[in-house]
């Protein structure tokens, strides 16, 4: 049995084209989704169909592009050009490891004449993701105590593996495809920047602003958004339009928070997601700078805190619909 023999198999039965299927048993059981593994012999019945993909994407860095190819020819060689054209390699540079990282994970001493330290899981240089989280989390609760004493022990745990997941995750996706990624634990897991915790912020203080607004005014995001139609719009003509040259203006935020649907089918059809991940910190900066120039709750005029209210409440559920779609949750507090 060899490396690519089994790759070619399993490719078959990814694309419904092998005639044979594994069994399989509930490996984990969850609430609403079991986790289920594979097994030789036995297994249940009742399993949900797996394999026979309409389409099939293997993530996999650039160095398996040659084995990648392979599977395609030889399914053309058996006569399922058609299952070649449904195979795409969704390749990716390498990962690999600040030399600050690698130390605090462990890691032998390396050359220092690279500038990073490479990951290989045959050379038996991996990263195990719960090691990984457990560092992040164990760095997030220190800082998230530091800025909230008040919260309990669960809270602070909870919120810092919010903040540990949306760290690895946005480092890894802000990225194109075609770039080495040197992952740094302190630079994921800044507040500052271009990272997951920046834009969960953004998204905490947005949340706040309409807290504070239930507190003194008992109004909601609902009845701001009820309250429109009755207010005068002077506030939007005197914030200029979508292409003004002030990218810090209530309008010029809204129009781009729209875009979300369009970035989205973007990165679908070009399969380079950082295209999303770069449109989120960039959407998350004009609404810090839109916070800090234009106050809401300390705004006298009602007309103009309604609309800068509403232009917020959009802007947080368009962030936090772009973070939902990179597997990252916002936490209460932060």
């Amino acid at each position: 049995m060899t490396y690519v023999g089994k790759d070619i198999a399993y490719q078959f039965w990814k694309l419904g084209l092998l005639g044979r299927d594994f069994h399989y048993r509930v490996f984990e059981p969850r609430p609403s989704h079991p986790l289920w593994a594979t097994c030789s012999t036995g297994g249940q019945s009742d399993h949900p169909l797996f394999g026979g993909a309409a389409y099939v994407y293997n993530v996999i860095d650039v160095r398996q592009s040659y084995l990648q190819k392979l599977l395609k020819q030889a399914l053309i060689a058996v006569g399922h050009p058609e299952g070649a054209e449904r195979s795409h390699h969704f390749s990716y540079e390498m990962v690999a490891l600040s030399h600050a990282t690698a130390k605090e994970l462990g890691y032998p001493a390396s050359d220092a004449q690279k500038p990073f330290v490479e990951v290989s899981g045959r050379k038996g240089l991996g990263v195990k993701i719960d090691d990984l989280l457990d560092l992040l989390v164990t760095k997030a609760t220190a800082e998230v105590a530091k800025r909230n004493p008040e919260l309990s022990g669960d809270e602070r745990s909870r919120t810092a593996s919010q903040i540990a997941v949306a760290a690895i995750r946005y480092f890894m996706l802000k990225f194109s495809r075609g770039k080495l990624i040197v992952f740094d634990i302190e630079e994921a897991l800044s507040f500052e920047g271009e990272t997951g915790p920046y834009l969960q912020y953004a998204v905490v203080r947005a949340n706040n602003i309409f807290n504070k607004l239930q507190e003194r005014d008992g109004m909601t995001a609902a009845d701001v958004l009820r309250s429109l139609d009755a207010t005068a719009s002077e506030e939007l003509d005197a914030q200029g339009a979508p292409d003004a040259a002030d990218a810090g203006t209530l309008w010029s935020m809204v129009f781009e928070a729209s875009r979300l649907d369009e970035v989205v089918d973007q990165v679908v059809r070009s399969l380079e997601f950082s295209g999303l991940a770069k449109y989120t910190f960039g959407l998350a900066q004009m609404f810090n700078g839109f916070y800090h120039r234009y106050p809401i709750l300390a705004e006298e005029r009602a007309d103009r805190k309604i609309w800068r209210a509403a232009g917020v409440a959009y802007v947080r559920d368009q962030m936090t619909r772009a973070l939902d779609l990179m597997g990252i949750e916002v936490p209460i507090r932060m």
